[in-house]
């Protein structure tokens, strides 16, 4: 290969890498007060960071509690404590969190939170996202994680369908930390205005008709009151850096000397 030719892929494989910056959070709740007032049964729905919308869906009702060991505030650690569930065998995919926020130049998308289930609640929940915020599909095509599992929780799984299961023992129950979903490179929630996810309790797989409890797995230990509590939910991407008109004119200009030289070469 000619030295001329590799210097102009150069050229332009850095121009191509200069329009990714490295991953960033693009909004983000921890639900803590702000202005701080020491209490975790205080708490706001505002983003910590970034711009978007956190809301209640199916019929949820909420509170604030203690938040997530992931959260680094000290005295202030709250987090969003819903409860008032669908009635057994009904709803399932309905009720639960749904967060907004616009991925407006950003591509690589990761969807997180932390989670923390009480002992009757569902046992399945199932992560969904929407391009319009408005129409939620079941994840597809890209990598579930799983971070630090408290204490007490057993069976964890989150799977590259969205689809989670817990159960967080009978004791005082822990956060499962820095659930994590990466949507597939290239979809269409990257740099979407409208973009949306929500984390929604649904019937247990083997049966597809009813719910079963987080702790005793049954479906008679169910119940609506049990509780989900959300903290460190976020979005992140990374940036797209849409390149300068002058630094195209300058690539332009180094190309166009590269490929003169070649040619006089011949």
């Amino acid at each position: 290969m000619k030295k001329t030719t590799i210097i102009a892929g150069l050229l332009f494989a850095g121009l191509l890498a200069a329009n990714h910056v490295g991953a960033t959070t693009i909004t983000q709740w921890n639900f803590n007060s702000n202005p701080a007032d020491g209490s975790s049964s205080t708490g706001s729905t505002s983003p910590s960071v970034g711009t978007g919308s956190v809301s209640l869906i199916g019929g949820t009702t909420s509170t604030f509690a203690s938040g997530s060991p992931s959260d680094p505030a000290a005295t202030d650690n709250t987090g969003y404590n819903l409860t008032s569930w669908a009635a057994q065998s009904t709803g399932s995919g309905t009720a639960g969190l749904q967060v907004n926020a616009s991925t407006v130049g950003y591509s690589n998308i990761v969807l997180s939170l932390d989670f923390r289930q009480s002992g009757t609640v569902s046992r399945f929940w199932q992560l969904q996202v929407s391009q319009d915020g408005s129409t939620f599909n079941n994840v597809s095509g890209g990598t579930a994680s799983v971070g630090t599992i408290g204490s007490g929780n057993t069976g964890t799984s989150f799977s590259s369908a969205g689809l989670y299961s817990d159960n967080p023992g009978g004791g005082s129950q822990n956060f499962v930390q820095a659930l994590t979903y990466t949507l597939a490179t290239g979809s269409v929630y990257e740099n979407d205005a409208t973009s949306a996810f929500r984390w929604v309790a649904v019937f247990d797989p083997s049966s597809g008709t009813s719910y079963i409890s987080a702790n005793a797995g049954t479906t008679s230990a169910y119940s609506t009151s049990g509780t989900g509590r959300f903290d460190m939910v976020g979005v992140s991407g990374t940036v797209e850096v849409v390149p300068e008109p002058s630094s195209l004119a300058l690539a332009a200009v180094g190309l166009g000397a590269l490929l003169k030289f070649r040619a006089r070469k011949k």
